[in-house]
């Protein structure tokens, strides 16, 4: 990834946009990204075009509200083998989220708003709480699911992930977040 951004930000300044990734957090395509535009789907063109995939653009303030509300929600019940990995799904392109969505075999979800669903993944783990490597599917088969019901491009991701990255974007513009959201957020992405 170190490299990854370098060449993604020269291929921005060839399309002479001001748009630049200053952050990334773990290796699945969670960015942060400045720029004084805010026309959030000229900006999705613009990373799908140096990507070569359709992009999610979400403001900051957005992503803590949604993980605000996805903190609230209780996890479902216990389940012999399985760890729920909570989780939120973004809408990327395509119709808003407007249905209730049935639990499938992968996940159990929860709307959070029109553009992000919250997810439990079900993980299948060991009896010594390993997770199994025969499992059904990551958070790309998450996003799947999601699409299959609601149409459209989504794209999930685990709360951790989430948090790690929204810390990033914290490290670079302290004055994006209110304190106690700080503190939260900086404790749980290490």
């Amino acid at each position: 990834m170190d490299e990854y951004v370098p060449a993604a930000n020269q291929k921005l300044s060839l399309l002479r946009t001001p748009t630049r990734i200053v952050e990334f957090h773990h290796a699945t395509g969670n960015f942060v990204v400045q720029t004084p535009k805010v026309n959030r789907a000229e900006i999705a063109d613009e990373l799908s075009l140096v990507f070569g995939v359709p992009c999610a653009i979400l403001q900051t303030d957005q992503v803590l509200s949604y993980v605000s509300i996805a903190e609230k929600v209780s996890e479902p019940p216990i389940q012999t083998g399985v760890r729920w990995t909570k989780g939120i799904a973004f809408k990327v392109k395509g119709r808003p989220c407007t249905v209730d969505l049935k639990p499938t075999a992968r996940a159990q979800f929860f709307r959070i708003s029109e553009y992000a669903v919250g997810v439990f993944k079900k993980d299948q783990v060991a009896a010594d709480e390993v997770l199994d490597k025969n499992r059904a599917g990551g958070w790309g088969a998450i996003s799947e699911d999601i699409s299959n019901v609601v149409g459209g491009i989504w794209t999930a991701r685990a709360l951790v992930r989430i948090h790690g990255v929204v810390a990033k974007a914290l490290k670079r513009e302290p004055s994006l977040f209110r304190k106690p959201v700080n503190d939260r957020l900086q404790n749980q992405s290490r």
